[in-house]
């Protein structure tokens, strides 16, 4: 059974609704067919669909190309018009992110495909393209010759593979980014009006802040320092995984300049070697004497 399809650009819109509302639901939540669904149709349209409305624009009489030379520029021009996309959208204030793409890729699709459908209405009946789906694959295989055969063949593959890659990336376990926040917040609690001018052995106090994401317990100790030594210090304190610390943390500054560089010096676990730095620049006047 062979299904004739004169305008393939309807069921194309119609399957790019269903993927935008699998994309707006998140994959959380969903039962467990979806995900896969939205996995398979997402592919479709990068790798396949922005090629095949953009050769439907190029070559829209149903001469220009046979079936397996359309489904091979499609697969081509899908690679091609993806890099520039995202440099383009690197460019631009949204970034590379998931609804700056698909709304790029929805964009060109519906582009090419307008245009497209403006092209072959300018065409006779019989000159217009039409998309025959066939429902007997092995009929359809032995109607092949051998070129197309292999050119079925390696888009196949090449479709199985980034499936398979992308479904491995789905379903294999992410671990969590391991890091430690380490702040200084102003007199607001936030981070800024921090102080801008001390006087020599007159303590200065500020708000610090260590933040574990480590995935496990750790131990911290912070150091302040200028020029002339260590000033200041804090710990040792010992956070469990995701836990946040703030305290006040006080140094004497000793050296006298219109840009000391005070530093905050994080230590993790008896660590020898700082493991996270911050720095303020203060004006240090010298103590007036009564």
């Amino acid at each position: 059974m062979t299904l004739n399809i004169k305008n393939e650009f309807i069921p194309i819109l119609l399957i790019g609704l269903v993927l935008l509302a699998l994309i707006a639901a998140g994959v959380e939540g969903l039962p467990a067919p979806l995900p896969m669904l939205r996995l398979l149709l997402g592919l479709a349209y990068v790798l396949l669909v922005p090629g095949y409305a953009l050769q439907a624009a190029l070559f829209p009489r149903a001469d220009d190309l046979d079936g397996p030379e359309r489904l091979a520029l499609s697969f081509g021009l899908s690679v091609a018009v993806v890099p520039p996309m995202a440099l383009l959208l690197d460019a631009l204030p949204w970034g590379i992110r998931l609804w700056p793409i698909v709304v790029m890729e929805a964009l060109f699709i519906l582009a090419c495909s307008a245009l497209a459908w403006f092209r072959r209405q300018r065409l006779t009946e019989e000159q217009r393209p039409v998309l025959a789906v066939e429902f007997a694959p092995r009929t359809w295989w032995a109607t092949q010759d051998r070129t197309s055969r292999l050119l079925y063949s390696m888009l196949a593959l090449a479709l199985l593979m980034a499936a398979v890659a992308a479904t491995a990336i789905i379903v294999t376990p992410k671990p969590g980014e391991r890091l430690t926040e380490f702040y200084i917040l102003g007199p607001e609690g936030l981070a800024e009006n921090y102080p801008r001018q001390a006087t020599a052995g007159q303590p200065v106090t500020v708000t610090m802040g260590i933040a574990n994401h480590e995935g496990l317990p750790a131990e911290y100790r912070v150091e302040v320092h200028d020029s002339t030594g260590l000033i200041g210090h804090a710990g040792p304190l010992r956070l469990d995984a995701e836990e946040t610390d703030e305290r006040p943390v006080s140094f004497v500054p000793a050296e006298v300049g219109d840009d000391v560089k005070v530093e905050f010096l994080l230590y993790r676990d008896g660590g020898v070697q700082p493991y996270r730095t911050l720095h303020l620049w203060i004006k240090v006047v010298e103590e007036t004497t009564q």
